[in-house]
């Protein structure tokens, strides 16, 4: 077995039953996954780790702006003032940025 060392973290009932079952699905234990995990987070740009809500956002963006660009105007369902308004304010709540 490789060496390894132990840390304890915290996180949220949501996080507790995904992990548990994901590690059913791929026959792994909990620690592996969180591992496997955390392995992936730390080779991708730095600037998730920091802003998880960036990637989502810039694509949401992106998307926006091609159908501007093809129909030539902006959908009224493509902006939601008060709807983006609750959307940010839910991700700050669940720390992201």
């Amino acid at each position: 077995m490789m060496y390894v060392i132990r840390k304890q973290l915290y996180i949220e009932p949501h996080q507790e039953e995904a992990l548990k079952q994901r590690s059913r699905e791929l026959g792994v234990s909990e620690a592996e996954l969180v591992r496997r995990a955390l392995d992936a987070a730390l080779a991708g740009d730095p600037a998730t780790l920091l802003h998880p809500g960036r990637a989502h956002a810039a694509a949401r963006l992106v998307a926006t702006l091609d159908a501007i660009a093809r129909t030539g105007t902006i959908a009224p369902e493509a902006y939601d003032r008060e709807g983006l308004y609750a959307e940010r304010m839910s991700a700050l709540d669940h720390g992201e940025s």
